[in-house]
């Protein structure tokens, strides 16, 4: 038998070994590999799970449903464009079933900046028009994106979250924002729908639950 080198010393099996014992050598090899993996990370899973991925191609709108549940309080969402129809902003709201959340509770403060040092602050309070998630000029979208971390969801309380985006305003100029969402009702919700103001988008979305 020999041992891995150098950080862990895992037994392992040799070309010179029986076959019975390089068998017994995989069977505690396997077992010390799944002891290490979960004292490195505190847990027997993964810091984020992957819970859907959706890819869209020409519309208005898209859905993903029944994704937030009580197996996480927390998800990690990350949004991007690859073409759209016209030059368009894109909201997020918060949905039970198939049903948006419509009410006037969206809130968002997300100020920025553009590359020439510009303000380009972005607000709303309280609106019925959804989370502001990112604009996109129909010229320059390989650079228009979001990644958002959503607070609590699932659970009945007031739901939160972080956004940073980076876009380009309808005169191509680059922007990126920085700041938070707030849902202001509490309420339970297990999905979340992006709508483009104008026009069809083509892009992908991935939602992720982030464990304790």
């Amino acid at each position: 038998m020999a041992t891995t080198t150098p950080n862990y010393g895992w037994t392992v099996p040799t070309s010179t070994d029986l076959v019975k014992d390089g068998a017994t050598a995989i069977e505690t090899l396997g077992d010390a590999i799944d002891a290490s993996m979960n004292t490195a990370l505190g847990t027997k899973k993964a810091g984020m799970i992957l819970l859907n991925t959706t890819s869209f191609s020409g519309v208005a709108s898209t859905a993903v449903n029944s994704v937030f549940s009580a197996t996480y309080q927390n998800y990690k969402i990350v949004f991007t464009l690859t073409s759209a129809t016209a030059d368009t902003t894109i909201k997020a709201k918060l949905r039970s079933g198939v049903t948006d959340n419509s009410a006037s509770f969206y809130n968002f403060a997300m100020p920025g900046l553009t590359n020439g040092g510009s303000a380009a602050n972005e607000s709303s309070s309280p609106s019925s028009g959804g989370f502001l998630v990112t604009y996109s000029d129909s010229t320059a979208l390989n650079f228009s994106s979001a990644s958002i971390d959503l607070y609590k969801p699932f659970l009945a309380v007031i739901t939160t979250g972080t956004i940073v985006m980076t876009n380009s305003s309808f005169s191509n100029v680059l922007r990126a924002n920085a700041g938070g969402w707030w849902h202001e009702v509490a309420s339970s919700f297990d999905g979340i729908n992006f709508i483009s103001d104008s026009g069809n988008i083509t892009g992908e979305v991935s939602i992720y639950g982030y464990n304790k």
